[in-house]
């Protein structure tokens, strides 16, 4: 027999001392049981944080920004970047300068764990860097803050 009384929320049996269960009992409490639980370990939107949430709607952010020529110059994000990819509008990623011998860097990814030549990040900090001279045969020149250049960076949160 079913008990006198249910729980309040997923009516469960709740026995006293004189019922008498029986096992559609057991069995009706487990089948109420299994679609509570899995239903809720179905639902991705209860489980997901306000932070991740922000990540996924928000997760990806886009800006652009002017060379201003200097050695190095930096940027303040208003969160801690995973990953920033930066390059040149109007450069390819790399180039060769075939005149001097050397890679032309215009762009650079990085991480809070490593970075390529040219671009860093340190907390919500980017930093590009720009080649101040003409590098050696075989050499390298970041291209990353070139007076007037225009650059786009990605950032993923």
């Amino acid at each position: 027999m079913p008990s006198t009384n249910k729980t309040p929320q997923l009516g469960l049996n709740s026995w006293v001392d004189t019922d008498k269960p029986r096992r559609e009992d057991f069995v009706q409490d487990n089948t109420i049981l299994d679609t509570v639980i899995s239903g809720h370990l179905a639902d991705m939107v209860l489980h997901l944080t306000e932070a991740d949430r922000l990540k996924l709607s928000d997760g990806l952010v886009a800006g652009s920004r002017a060379g201003t020529g200097t050695e190095e110059a930096s940027i303040t994000l208003d969160f801690e970047p995973k990953l920033v990819f930066v390059f040149s509008k109007e450069k390819p990623l790399a180039d060769y300068s075939a005149s001097g011998s050397y890679i032309v860097v215009n762009s650079g990814i990085a991480t809070p764990w490593g970075n390529t030549q040219g671009v860093a990040v340190s907390g919500n900090r980017v930093t590009f860097k720009q080649s101040k001279t003409t590098p050696e045969a075989g050499g390298v020149m970041l291209n990353l803050n070139k007076l007037y250049g225009q650059y786009v960076y990605l950032a993923l949160r």
